[in-house]
Formats: C-alpha cells, sequence, structure tokens
C-alpha cells in the first residue's frame, strides 16, 4: 500500500464529515459545489500523464479560481469482464459556484483519455473573508 494513500483517506474523510454538515449557512460562508477528482498517472498508452499536468492545473486555476492537490493514491475498479483493474492516480479538489462536474469528466477525457472520469461532487458552505 502506497505511504500516501493512508494521508489521502484521511484527507477525504475530513472532507466528507466537514461537508456533511447540515444547518443554516453563517454569514461568512457561501454555497459552492466542492468537486473531487482524480487524474491517472499513466495515459492509455502507458506513457506518463505528468507533462499535462501543468495545463490542467492551469485550466483548474483559470476556470475555478485555484485548486488543491491532495496527492497520489491508488484506486481500483471492476472492468467489464469482471476483473479487477487498479491505477494511481493524484485526487485533486476544487470549488464552483455550481456543479461543473461535466466540464470537468469532459477536460479529463481530452487531457488524459480517461474511459469514466471519476468527479464527486459535495454541496459546502464556504468561509469568504469581507474586507473592512
Amino acid at each position: 500500500m502506497p505511504k500516501s494513500l493512508p494521508v489521502v483517506a484521511a484527507v477525504l474523510l475530513s472532507l466528507v464529515l466537514l461537508l456533511g454538515r447540515t444547518g443554516p449557512a453563517r454569514a461568512d460562508t457561501e454555497q459552492v459545489f466542492a468537486h473531487l477528482l482524480v487524474v491517472p498517472a499513466a495515459l492509455p498508452d502507458g506513457s506518463a500523464a505528468a507533462d499535462r499536468l501543468p495545463a490542467f492545473e492551469s485550466w483548474l486555476a483559470e476556470t475555478f479560481g485555484g485548486f488543491t492537490r491532495l496527492g497520489s493514491g491508488t484506486g481500483g475498479w471492476k472492468n467489464e469482464s469482471g476483473q479487477i483493474e487498479t491505477e494511481i492516480n493524484t485526487a485533486y479538489l476544487t470549488t464552483a459556484s455550481r456543479d461543473v462536474s461535466k466540464d470537468i469528466a469532459a477536460r479529463l477525457v481530452q487531457d488524459f483519455g480517461m474511459r469514466v472520469p471519476y468527479v464527486l461532487v459535495f454541496s459546502a458552505g464556504a468561509f469568504v473573508a469581507r474586507s473592512r
């Protein structure tokens, strides 16, 4: 098991617990949609995806105002033949004022050739610093 996997799991659990809270939004928060996504470390042809990350991260920053690279981990799923496939990936978090998961998924297909992009969306409240 990669050493970073427990760290990523702890971060994701914290996000789920924090984002899952209910109650009225405080006056210094605004409604946002948090998007958790994974980017594969390898392209479909087996070559490294690292050279494509700067352009993707730039797109996230320009389009949504920023991102957080949560770290590397490993994901797995059953393929069409019922076999378990795994891949090394990097998890990212970005927020937007609306659900933009389809836009992110389309970009993951375009930039990384993902067959089935993985994008989770959570409704959340984000702290907004008010200038005095």
